[in-house]
Parts: C-alpha cells; sequence; structure tokens
C-alpha cells in the first residue's frame, strides 16, 4: 500500500476536514510505529544496539587464524551484530594503527609485553567498565600474577590467548647432521659451533627484535627483559656470531616451512607448533617436528583484548568480549585453532588429546622456565 499527501490538494479542504485528516493519519502513523517495533523486536536481538541509534556492527582486528569463523558467525547469530574482520600478522603494524588513531576497530589483541604496557602508556585504549563483562569471572586467576607488569588490576586489557615461546626442529635433518645436538638448549640457535652445523637445511629467526632479543639474552644468562644497554649490546655481538648461519627471517610462516622442509630449525610459538605437526601428518610426510621450552629460559606469551579509545562500537566490544569468555566459546575456539586461552572454565570442554598436550599445556616444571 502506498500513502501519499499531495500538497495542493491539502490546500482545497476546509479546516474542519483538515482536522479530521489530520487526525486520521496521526492514529494511522502510530500504529505503523506500534506494528513497526513489535516486528523489529522480534526480528532483532535485544543484545544489537541497532534500536539505540548504535549501528549493529563490530570492526574487529586480529592475528590470523585464532578465531575461527563459526564462532564469528555464532556471534552474529545470537546478536544482530554484523563483525567486519580484519588479520595483521605483526605487532608494529597494529600499534601503527593504534598510535596514528582513527584506526575504526572496536577490538584489537595486542601483545603484552612489551607492546600492551607501552600502548596503555600512550593512551591509546578505553579504561574498561568490568560490569559489562560478567564473564570475567571465569579468567584463570594465574594470569593475573603475570599481567602485573603490564596492566596492573586489568584496567586496559582482558588476557585471552597465550602460549610459550620456544624453539622447532625437523628431528631426522638435525640428527643427521648432528646426533648428539643440545636440542633442549638455544645453543641451537644463537652458538655459532652448533647453528653451523645445520646451515645446510635452513636455520630460521622470526621477523620482530622483541622474540629475538629476549631468546639471545636468556641464552647468555641475562634477563630476558633486562633494558641495560651493555646486556643488549652483548646479544647484539651474539647475533652477529650466529647471523651467517641464519637462512631467513619469518614471520608466521614458519610453520609451514617447518613442514616443507624448508628450513630444519626455528624459533616458534607452542600454537603454530602443534599445527604444524598436524599438517606433516596430513600430509604422509615422514618427519618429525619437536617443539622445545629450552632449559635457558623460554617466555610465556599473552594476547589481550583491548578496546580502542575512539572505538565507535564500545558497547558491541562488551558483548563480543563476554561471549569469548564463555567457557564453551572458549573451548570450541581452542578445539579448533589449538591455541589456548585463559578461560579456567574452558578447560573441562576441551577435547582429551588437546588438554593433555604438553606443547599446549605444558607441565609445572616447564612453566617454571619460562617468563613473562
Amino acid at each position: 500500500m502506498c500513502i501519499s499527501w499531495e500538497v495542493g490538494s491539502a490546500m482545497k479542504l476546509s479546516q474542519s476536514e483538515k482536522e479530521t485528516v489530520i487526525k486520521k493519519f496521526s492514529v494511522f502513523g502510530a500504529g505503523i510505529l506500534l506494528v513497526g517495533w513489535m516486528i523489529l523486536s522480534y526480528l532483532v536481538p535485544p543484545n544489537s544496539k541497532s534500536l539505540t541509534g548504535k549501528p549493529p556492527y563490530l570492526n574487529v582486528y586480529n592475528w590470523y587464524g585464532v578465531i575461527p569463523e563459526f564462532i564469528l558467525r555464532q556471534f552474529e547469530a545470537e546478536t544482530g551484530i554484523h563483525i567486519q574482520y580484519d588479520l595483521y600478522d605483526n605487532n608494529e603494524i597494529l600499534e601503527a594503527k593504534l598510535l596514528a588513531g582513527r584506526s575504526g576497530y572496536d577490538i584489537v589483541f595486542p601483545s603484552a609485553s612489551p607492546y600492551l604496557e607501552r600502548q596503555i602508556r600512550a593512551g591509546v585504549f578505553q579504561r574498561l567498565d568490568k560490569s559489562h563483562l560478567d564473564n570475567l569471572r571465569h579468567l584463570d586467576p594465574a594470569f593475573l600474577d603475570r599481567m602485573q607488569a603490564v596492566d596492573p588490576g586489568l584496567n586496559y586489557s582482558i588476557p585471552f590467548f597465550w602460549g610459550t615461546f620456544g624453539f622447532a626442529y625437523v628431528e631426522e635433518m638435525i640428527l643427521a647432521r648432528m646426533p648428539d645436538a643440545p636440542v633442549q638448549s638455544y645453543r641451537m640457535l644463537f652458538d655459532p659451533n652448533v647453528v653451523s652445523q645445520f646451515k645446510s637445511c635452513g636455520v630460521a629467526l622470526l621477523d620482530e627484535a622483541v622474540d629475538v632479543y629476549p631468546a639471545i639474552m636468556s641464552f647468555l644468562g641475562y634477563d630476558p627483559q633486562s633494558s641495560d644497554l651493555n646486556v643488549l649490546k652483548a646479544a647484539q655481538q651474539q647475533l652477529l656470531k650466529a647471523r651467517p648461519f641464519i637462512s631467513r627471517f619469518l614471520g608466521q610462516r614458519f610453520a609451514n616451512e617447518l613442514v616443507s622442509g624448508e628450513v630444519c630449525l626455528t624459533q616458534a610459538w607452542s600454537g603454530d607448533i602443534q599445527l604444524a605437526q598436524q599438517q606433516a601428518r596430513e600430509a604422509k610426510r615422514k618427519t618429525t617436528i619437536r617443539y622445545v621450552i629450552p632449559d635457558d629460559g623460554g617466555t610465556l606469551w599473552i594476547d589481550g583484548i583491548c578496546i580502542p579509545k575512539d572505538a565507535p562500537h564500545p558497547q558491541n566490544a562488551y558483548l563480543f568480549i563476554n561471549f569469548l569468555m564463555r567457557p564453551e566459546i572458549s573451548a570450541a575456539i581452542t578445539n579448533s585453532t589449538l591455541c589456548p586461552t585463559t578461560n579456567k572454565g574452558a578447560r573441562p570442554l576441551l577435547n582429551k588429546e588437546i588438554r593433555n598436550n604438553e606443547t599446549l599445556y605444558p607441565s609445572p616444571e616447564s612453566i617454571e622456565k619460562v617468563k613473562a
């Protein structure tokens, strides 16, 4: 039905006729509004903010491969909020956008150290209103301690993804070149007398200094978080000694290159190596990929969830964070991506082979060797 009211026709009506028409249209219009409101209330979930004038969108900027698509679609189905999801592969890209301002993102996932700490100091995040985050009660308290140096009280971030950082190697290729290789030590990467043995099969370091230098400092017996200039110079000198035997610097591609045999030894994050081992089995490759938290001291990494200060849809961001912190959602993420979360309520819901996998969930003795 199409209703029109031509101005010219209305001008020919008497005053009483005009009043009658206005009354009828007022009643009719009110009825239309009421019916429209009822339809929208039925079709649009109550958590969608479209009815309050806020667009039902959420702009997420995250690491590649850590939240499966079916989780995003479930959130959309439950809330009516459409997710626009962009990806990055290193912290520098994220930090540049945050410091420039007006990134347009509602949720980001920076790594805790050193990025999150300095981003908080720069004032790029909103202070969290935890009254919107009732599922925060599922957070493993152990991670509160780990975050004390970065964000005491978790005023700006929620630790969510975590894992360890060490190195990985293809066992057959390494032992063929050095049967007595010190496979529990960072000597594999940073002792030139050792790493030189593996140049022929490819050795890789990660492409961010914040991953390389702490590892070298651990190897040398220093605090991996030290900012002492003499310690940093010593680490640089050690890197220069090993540099002739390093074939490449990689980002997240290191797992694929281990599987393909392009490298035989690389720095590595725990979750990615678990995926590499799985890919090798699926490809029926007759190789064994080992992951090591070195005795010299590995690193515990944590990625937090933050809301940028200029986020366009902060209320939708709170809904998404609370959704991710539901134990069954956190468990589904880990079961799918092999990336552990900080949700203690999710642990009993994990697949048994994941829950008991020491690469993903190291023993207390292994955790003692890592530093945040």
